[in-house]
């Protein structure tokens, strides 16, 4: 017993070692008229700044984005959250950093148990998010680049239910390329709902699967997929597997 916990242990710690060092990049394309863009999505954060292959912001910073995109769990709880927007403070984006919330703004952890914040102090947490990004709850930003018209629509399913689309007018007649941003990849199934058309969907929150074993996923979200996929409604689908954790290291 003793040299299997040893074993599990050491294949634990070779497996975190891994994934720290493992950074994907994916070269896609989608049905839009517009020069290639460089994104960088960043999300589940829960607190984390650092890892063993260096500041979060310097990882970010040799990509040289032209956006950041950041779908939500920013801090475990209030007392990180200063220094989580410090280090976003530190990434250079050519056309700013995009941010939706996810379930970990509304709540935090405490020991083992989850507390909701009060309405009070989502809104100073409001304040402190919009020094560092653009804050997207139900709501559009537009980007005109190369000539081109860019639109960014950030759905809050922070709460299942806070969700709502707003047409937005544009000052361009059509956008060359529209993306999507929630936390909860759920998001799908309102986007459908509504005929809400777009050429990219970028989400987290399900850490890749939030239970995986042995390569199965179990769970409330067993039936999502991990990574990216085609999509005829938001062209491709993109899962982040996210950079923290909850709970569990």
């Amino acid at each position: 017993m003793l040299w299997l916990l040893l074993g599990m242990g050491i294949a634990g710690i070779l497996t975190l070692i891994f994934h720290t060092f493992y950074v994907k990049t994916s070269q896609v394309k989608v049905e839009a008229s517009c020069s290639p863009l460089t994104i960088v999505h960043l999300s589940e954060l829960h607190g984390r700044t650092r890892f063993l292959n260096g500041a979060l912001h310097r990882l970010v910073n040799r990509f040289e984005p032209d956006l950041i995109v950041v779908t939500g769990d920013l801090a475990q709880h209030f007392g990180q959250l200063e220094r989580v927007l410090k280090e976003l403070g530190r990434m250079k984006s050519k056309d700013g950093i995009f941010f939706v919330p996810g379930n970990y703004e509304r709540e935090q952890s405490v020991g083992l148990k989850k507390k909701k914040y009060s309405p009070e102090a989502y809104e100073a947490s409001k304040i402190a998010w919009k020094e560092k990004m653009v804050i997207l709850e139900n709501a559009a930003f537009e980007i005109e680049k190369d000539k081109s018209c860019i639109q960014i629509y950030g759905f809050d399913n922070s709460v299942y239910g806070n969700e709502r689309y707003q047409q937005m007018k544009l000052r361009s007649p059509v956008a060359n390329l529209t993306i999507l941003l929630a936390h909860s990849p759920k998001i799908i199934s309102f986007v459908k709902e509504h005929h809400i058309r777009a050429n990219l969907l970028l989400t987290g929150h399900t850490h890749g699967g939030q239970i995986r074993i042995f390569g199965r996923t179990f769970g409330e979200y067993k039936h999502f997929h991990i990574g990216q996929k085609a999509d005829e409604t938001v062209g491709l689908f993109c899962i982040s597997r996210g950079l923290g954790t909850s709970r569990l290291p």
